[in-house]
């Protein structure tokens, strides 16, 4: 009977240090656990196309989908609004002059706003994850895209149907611009 109880004071006792043991080595990881992404392969913009991911919790399925695309395309909006001020900020000063450049920007800049949204609302859906949490709601991620080759071309078709520009609008050159701005723009997010 001692050797039973002995028996099982050293598994208590090798437990509880074994315990102990783990919870010093997570305690020891500043980074904490790893979690892996659902999307990150497609949530992530290259070479090729803007994208994002976005996420959602709800007790709706339909609504937690809604809600995350939604939120995708909100990443996606923020990314690209910094683009547009920029390009439109250095394009109309380089070819519109000082003296219209601040009407040449406000058009661009208007005219760049109604085509993002249009090309927010044509986003390709690349991923979507779901599941359903302990606390009973669904939760959903959702990744997008826009071909930044596609973008540029909508851009340019966009700007040179505008008549009010009062610019000689030279294709060419706005491509040229464009395509440093987004590459500049993903060397920063690297």
């Amino acid at each position: 009977m001692k050797k039973v109880i002995l028996g099982m004071l050293v598994v208590a006792l090798c437990a509880s240090c074994a315990s102990k043991q783990q919870t010093v080595n997570v305690a020891k990881n500043p980074f904490g656990v790893a979690v892996e992404m659902p999307c990150a392969e497609t949530g992530f913009d290259n070479a090729e196309y803007i994208r994002a991911t976005g996420t959602a919790t709800n007790i709706s399925l339909e609504n937690a989908r809604l809600a995350a695309f939604e939120n995708a395309k909100a990443v996606v909006n923020r990314k690209l609004g910094g683009f547009v001020q920029g390009l439109s900020t250095d394009y109309s000063r380089n070819v519109g002059g000082e003296a219209k450049a601040s009407k040449v920007q406000r058009m661009l800049e208007g005219e760049f706003a109604t085509l993002v949204e249009k090309e927010l609302n044509d986003a390709e859906q690349t991923c979507e994850k779901m599941s359903y949490t302990a606390d009973g709601n669904y939760m959903v991620f959702i990744s997008i895209q826009i071909p930044k080759k596609q973008l540029i071309d909508n851009l340019i078709t966009t700007l040179d149907k505008n008549e009010e520009l009062e610019i000689e609008f030279n294709r060419d050159e706005f491509r040229k611009y464009a395509e440093d701005k987004l590459k500049r723009m993903q060397e920063a997010r690297q």
